[in-house]
C-alpha cells in the first residue's frame, strides 16, 4: 500500500490521506480537506488511480471536508459512521463555539455507506478495517490495515484530539483509546488527522510509551487530566477573543526542559516569606470563578500571555508562580516565561487541584481576577 499525506495551510494542521494499492491501481481518501482539491487531483492524475472510497473518520468542526467535490470528481462512494445519521442534532449547539457554519457546510454532503464496528473497506487489494472510536465525536472511525492505523482525531502524535466538543465525550475517548487503541501491535505506523509540528507519523508503541492520553489512568482520572489539559473554548468565543480552532492543541514543553515545580506546601511558604511571588494564574476567568483560585492571584489565560507579557514585572529576577487547574497548562507557561527571560520562575505541581486537597483555602470571586 502507498500511503500519501497531505497537509493543509490553512491554519488546522489538517492532515489528510491518499491509500492506493498499486496491483490493481485502485484508491481510499481519508479525511480530505476542502482546501486540498488540487493537490489530490494532481496525486490522482499522477498515479494514475481509481478512487473508489472516500472516508471522512468523522464530522470535522474545524474545517470544510472535501469529500463532496471529491465524489464529483471521480464517482467514488462517501463513507461515515452511521452516528453521522444524527450530524444535524449538534449543528446548532456548534453556534456556541463559532464552528455552526462548517457543521452545516459538513453535514450537507451525502453519505453513500453508513458504517460501523467492524465492518470492512475491500477494494482492490486494499483491506480496511472499521473501528469505532467516539470521544472526540460520536460518529468517530478508526481505520486500520496490516501496517497503519489512521487514528484521525482521537488520538494524535503526542495527544489527543478534543473531546469537548459538539458530539465529543472524554469518558467516551477513554474508552476508545484503552479498549481499542492499546491493543494494537506497537509496530503498527500512526496516522493522525491533525499536527501542529511537522511530524509525518509516529509508531504507535512509542506513543504508548510517551503520549499522555494512553498512561495508565482510571476513567475518572483521565476525565479530569482531560479538562485541563485543554484550553475551554466556549469562554473565549463568547468573549470574542479570535482563535483558529485546532482539534488538539500544540504542547511545546519537552521532558528534558528545565523547569522547577514547586508543592502547595511550599508556596504557601513563599508567600509567607518576605519576597512574594506573583502567582500567575493561567485558567480561563470562568474556572476561577466555578473552582475557586488563590487568594491574590494575577489572572492571565494561557491563550492570551503572548500578548499580555507587558502586564508581568519587568524585572526578570521577580519571583513567579504560575498555576492551572492540575498543572499543565501552567507548566506551558513557565515554560513561556523562561523563553522570555524570566529566571525565577516556578511552575505549582497538580495545580490549583492540590492546593485545594492540601488543605488550603480558595476563593471564588464574582467577577474575574485580574
Amino acid at each position: 500500500m502507498i500511503i500519501e499525506q497531505i497537509r493543509s495551510n490553512d491554519g488546522t494542521g489538517t492532515l489528510s490521506y491518499f491509500l492506493k494499492d498499486d496491483a490493481s491501481s485502485v484508491a481510499v481518501i481519508v479525511d480530505p480537506n476542502i482546501e486540498d482539491l488540487q493537490e489530490f487531483a494532481a496525486i490522482v492524475q499522477q498515479t494514475h488511480a481509481r478512487v473508489t472510497h472516500i472516508v471522512d473518520t468523522h464530522t470535522h468542526a474545524d474545517h470544510i471536508s472535501g469529500a463532496g467535490e471529491l465524489k464529483k470528481m471521480f464517482g467514488a462512494r462517501i463513507v461515515m459512521h452511521k452516528n453521522t445519521k444524527n450530524k444535524w442534532k449538534i449543528v446548532d449547539e456548534g453556534d456556541r463555539f463559532g464552528i455552526g457554519d462548517t457543521l452545516r457546510a459538513n453535514a450537507r454532503i451525502p453519505i453513500d455507506w453508513y458504517v460501523d464496528d467492524g465492518e470492512v473497506i475491500a477494494t482492490g487489494n486494499l483491506s480496511i478495517q472499521i473501528m469505532f472510536t467516539p470521544g472526540h465525536t460520536d460518529n468517530h472511525l478508526t481505520l486500520l490495515t496490516d501496517e497503519a492505523v489512521f487514528t484521525g482525531d482521537l488520538l494524535l502524535i503526542g495527544q489527543a484530539g478534543r473531546s469537548d466538543l459538539p458530539g465529543g465525550n472524554p469518558a467516551e475517548q477513554y474508552e476508545s483509546l484503552f479498549k481499542k487503541i492499546i491493543p494494537l501491535p506497537d509496530h503498527l505506523r500512526m496516522y493522525p488527522g491533525h499536527d501542529y509540528a511537522g511530524n509525518e507519523y509516529s509508531l504507535l508503541g512509542d506513543e504508548k510509551k510517551r503520549n499522555p492520553f494512553l498512561q495508565h489512568r482510571t476513567k475518572e482520572e483521565y476525565i479530569v487530566f482531560v479538562k485541563d489539559f485543554f484550553p475551554p473554548i466556549a469562554e473565549m468565543v463568547l468573549s470574542g477573543s479570535k482563535m483558529t480552532l485546532q482539534c488538539g492543541t500544540q504542547r511545546v514543553v519537552q521532558t528534558q526542559d528545565n523547569i522547577k515545580s514547586i508543592t502547595p506546601r511550599e508556596l504557601e511558604e513563599l508567600m509567607e516569606g518576605p519576597q512574594k511571588p506573583l502567582i500567575l494564574d493561567v485558567r480561563e476567568p470562568m474556572e476561577l470563578v466555578m473552582i475557586g483560585a488563590i487568594d491574590g492571584v494575577v489572572n492571565i489565560p494561557v491563550g492570551q500571555l503572548a500578548s499580555r507579557l507587558v502586564e508581568l514585572p519587568r524585572d526578570e529576577n521577580a519571583p513567579i508562580v504560575c498555576v492551572c487547574q492540575s498543572g499543565n497548562r501552567s507548566l506551558e507557561a513557565t515554560h513561556f516565561l523562561q523563553q522570555n527571560g524570566y529566571v525565577n520562575v516556578k511552575n505549582l505541581a497538580g495545580g490549583t487541584g492540590a492546593w485545594i486537597k492540601s488543605g488550603f483555602k480558595v476563593v471564588r470571586p464574582k467577577d474575574p481576577v485580574s
